[in-house]
């Protein structure tokens, strides 16, 4: 069978999840391919400044300038997240499908701001080995919407859950309201 990529879009944590990390988690994915997956969840601010962590980036950071928790992997390191305009550099990986790209934060902000007209910082990252995400997909772990322009802009990240689910059609919408522990309904 084929891979079918969800790089470009939305994975949503179901009741399955069985994973305290990713709970009622929204996963903006960035890469999948046969050798993994990586993406970062776009509901879960810090309470952390960007300009306090990352000073170099603050100017750039799209409210609510703080660092988003991305995930549980490499908790130590960060990962930037921009919207394209005009020609991009080679140091820029596009996400697929998108007119997103990561950016890398070793580089002088000064020359990614000619490139991104939005930056979202996340520390952290979900991550996935080798065929581990399409195993989690097969068992009903995550469900694979599609994005909206405006999902890793959103000024209410916190609603993205609900919001994301609510847009859906047929029993899918259904999860919006669904309470986190199916015995408590």
């Amino acid at each position: 069978m084929a891979l079918k990529s969800t790089a470009g879009k939305i994975l949503i944590a179901t009741p399955a999840i069985g994973d305290g990390n990713f709970e009622q988690s929204v996963i903006y994915m960035l890469h999948h391919d046969t050798d993994g997956a990586l993406g970062v969840i776009i509901n879960r601010p810090s309470e952390l400044p960007v300009e306090e962590l990352l000073p170099r980036w603050g100017d750039l950071a799209t409210a609510p300038g703080l660092v988003f928790s991305g995930g549980p992997v490499e908790t130590n390191g960060f990962i930037g997240v921009g919207r394209a305009v005009g020609t991009q550099p080679e140091d820029v990986e596009p996400v697929p499908g998108t007119d997103l790209v990561t950016v890398d934060l070793e580089n002088d902000p000064a020359l990614t701001g000619a490139h991104v007209d939005r930056l979202r910082i996340f520390r952290g990252y979900a991550g996935w080995g080798a065929h581990q995400l399409d195993t989690e997909l097969s068992a009903g772990a995550w469900f694979t919407v599609a994005s909206h322009d405006g999902d890793m802009w959103s000024s209410d990240p916190s609603g993205l859950y609900e919001k994301v689910l609510r847009r859906q059609s047929g029993d899918l919408r259904w999860f919006a309201n669904a309470p986190l522990d199916p015995s408590q309904n």
